[in-house]
C-alpha cells in the first residue's frame, strides 16, 4: 500500500493502520511544483509585509522584527522551542505525527520550501520516529514536539531509536515557523485514540451481552420495539448488535425487568459509539485541514486563528465522559453477576469449602480501575491558560484530552475484563446447546482463560481477559 501525499484524504483509521503498520509515502504528481510556486508567493508576501514568524519573532515577540542577518532565525526558532518534558511516547505516536504533518505539508498554504517536506517523507519511509514527550502541547499548536522533529532532520537531535541521521543540512525562516505550526502530534493521538475506542466499544458491547445472557436478562430490553422507544443511530447499532448476539439461543428470561446496568445497556452504549464516529469525523478533518498561521496564497498572507483546537477538544471530552457512564453500568453488572438472586450459582461464584471468596475481589480491582477512568473522563476544556506575556491567553488543551482518552481506555480494558471473567465462569455452567451461537463463540474465544475455579491470585486472569478484547471485538 501506499499513500500518496497532496492527493489522497486522510481518516482516523488511516491515520491509526499507518502507525501500526508504516506504508510507503509517495508524493502526487505536481507536488512539487506547486510547494515552489507556494513558496515564492510566501516570500513575496513576507517581503512586502510582516510574516509572523518569518519576519517577526513569535508570542509576544510578534511585533519585534527578527534579526535574519546571519540566516540562522529559524535555526533559533526550532531549537527554543524544543522544550518537551515527561516520558517518550511509543513510536506508533511519532508514526502518526509524521503521517499528518506530512500530509499537511504536502498541500500549498504554508509557503515552506519543497525540500523540507520531502526530508520529512524520506525520513518516514526510513523507519524514523521522532521523540514525542508527555508535555508541552496545549492544543494551539504542537510546537515542541514538532521543533524536536525538526531538529531530528537536521541531524541535531538523536531519532527515538538513538540513532542521529540528517535529512536536512538547513532549516531557515520560510520553513522554521510552517514546520511547526501545527497540531500533528495531537491529531495523530486522537487518531488512535478514535480508533482504539471503536474496538473497546465493540469489545465491551460483546462482554455486556455475555453477562446479559448469563443472568437470563429479559431480551424486549433490546427488542426493536425498545430501540424505536428512543432512537439514535448509536441505540440502534447496539440494540441490533445485541439481538443478533442473542439470536439462536433457548434461555427462557427469569425476570419483567432487569436491574437498570442490563435493561439500558442500547441507551449507554450507544451514545458512547455517536461520540466515536463523531471524533472519528472531526479527526479527520482537523487532519486534512490548512491551518497554517500565516497562510499564503497569491493574494498575499493572511493571519488566523483556525489552529485552536476546541472542536476536537470538546469531543476528546464527550467521548471520554460517555465511556465513564457505560464503565458505571460494568461494574454494576459484575456485582450482579456474583449475586445467586440472579444466577442461581453460590455467592460470588466461588467453588470449594464454605466461606471461600471465589471472584469477589474483581469487584474491588474494577471498582479502583472505574476510579480511574472517572478522573481521566474529567474534562480538559473546563479550563484554559495565559502564556507568552498574556498574548496567547487560550487554549483547548485538546493535547491533555488525546492522551487522556488513551489512558482512559487501559483503566477500562481492565473494568470491562473483570465483567468478562465473571461472566464466562458462569456461562460455562451452561449446557452450550442453549447457548446462542455468537455467545458460543464468544467462550470459544475465551478459552484461554483458565478453567480451574478455587480460590487462587486472578491477576493473570484479568491480564488474560483484557487481552482477549480485541478478538471478541470481532463478534458485532
Amino acid at each position: 500500500m501506499k499513500f500518496s501525499l497532496g492527493a489522497d484524504v486522510l481518516t482516523a483509521d488511516l491515520i491509526a493502520e499507518y502507525a501500526r503498520s508504516p506504508f510507503e509515502l509517495t508524493f502526487a504528481v505536481g507536488v512539487e511544483q506547486s510547494l515552489g510556486e507556494a513558496a515564492q508567493w510566501a516570500a513575496e508576501a513576507s517581503r512586502q509585509g510582516s510574516a509572523y514568524g518569518r519576519t517577526t519573532g513569535v508570542g509576544a515577540n510578534r511585533d519585534v522584527a527578527a534579526d535574519d542577518a546571519d540566516g540562522s532565525h529559524g535555526l533559533r526558532l526550532v531549537r527554543s522551542h524544543a522544550t518537551g518534558a515527561g516520558a517518550v511516547h511509543a513510536d506508533d505516536v511519532a508514526r502518526a505525527s509524521m503521517l499528518v504533518r506530512a500530509h499537511q505539508l504536502s498541500y500549498p498554504g504554508s509557503g515552506i520550501p519543497f525540500e523540507v517536506v520531502d526530508a520529512l517523507r524520506r525520513a518516514a519511509n526510513d523507519g524514523r520516529c521522532a521523540p514525542v514527550r508527555q508535555f508541552g502541547g496545549i492544543g494551539t499548536g504542537d510546537i515542541v514536539p514538532l521543533a524536536e522533529l525538526a531538529l531530528c532532520l537536521l541531524g541535531e537531535r538523536p531519532w527515538s531509536d538513538g540513532s542521529t541521521v540528517a535529512y536536512l543540512d538547513h532549516l531557515d525562516a520560510s520553513g522554521a515557523l510552517s514546520f511547526m505550526s501545527s497540531s500533528a502530534p495531537t491529531i495523530g493521538v486522537a487518531a488512535l485514540g478514535t480508533n482504539e475506542f471503536d474496538c473497546f466499544t465493540h469489545a465491551s458491547l460483546v462482554v455486556a451481552t455475555l453477562s446479559a445472557v448469563a443472568v437470563r436478562g429479559n431480551g424486549q430490553q433490546w427488542s426493536l420495539m425498545a430501540e424505536q422507544a428512543r432512537p439514535s443511530a448509536g441505540v440502534s447499532f447496539a440494540a441490533s448488535a445485541m439481538r443478533r448476539m442473542c439470536a439462536g439461543g433457548s434461555i427462557a428470561a427469569t425476570r419483567t425487568q432487569d436491574p437498570l446496568s442490563f435493561r439500558t445497556i442500547p441507551f449507554v452504549v450507544g451514545p458512547l459509539w455517536e461520540a466515536t464516529q463523531e471524533l472519528a469525523g472531526e479527526t479527520g478533518l482537523a487532519a486534512n485541514a490548512r491551518a497554517e498561521n500565516p497562510r499564503f496564497d497569491q493574494s498575499g498572507l493572511y493571519h488566523h486563528g483556525a489552529f485552536h483546537l476546541t472542536s476536537l477538544a470538546l469531543r476528546l471530552d464527550t467521548v471520554r465522559l460517555a465511556l465513564s457512564q457505560w464503565m458505571h453500568t460494568s461494574l454494576a453488572r459484575l456485582v450482579k453477576l456474583h449475586d445467586p438472586a440472579y444466577t442461581g450459582d453460590t455467592r460470588f461464584l466461588a467453588r470449594g469449602p464454605q466461606g471461600s471468596s471465589g471472584l469477589m475481589v474483581l469487584e474491588y480491582t474494577a471498582s479502583s480501575a472505574l476510579d480511574a477512568v472517572r478522573g481521566l473522563a474529567d474534562p480538559v476544556t473546563r479550563g484554559t491558560t495565559t502564556i507568552s506575556i498574556g498574548n496567547e491567553d487560550t487554549a483547548s488543551f485538546a493535547t491533555r484530552g488525546a492522551f487522556a482518552a488513551r489512558d482512559i481506555l487501559r483503566a477500562a480494558s481492565n473494568v470491562v475484563a473483570c465483567e468478562l471473567v465473571s461472566a464466562v465462569r458462569v456461562l460455562r455452567t451452561f449446557d452450550r446447546s442453549v447457548l446462542p451461537r455468537s455467545v458460543a463463540a464468544a467462550l470459544d474465544i475465551s478459552s484461554g482463560l483458565s478453567d480451574m475455579v478455587d480460590d487462587r491470585p486472578l491477576i493473570d486472569d484479568v491480564a488474560v481477559a483484557t487481552q482477549l478484547l480485541g478478538m471478541l471485538a470481532e463478534l458485532v
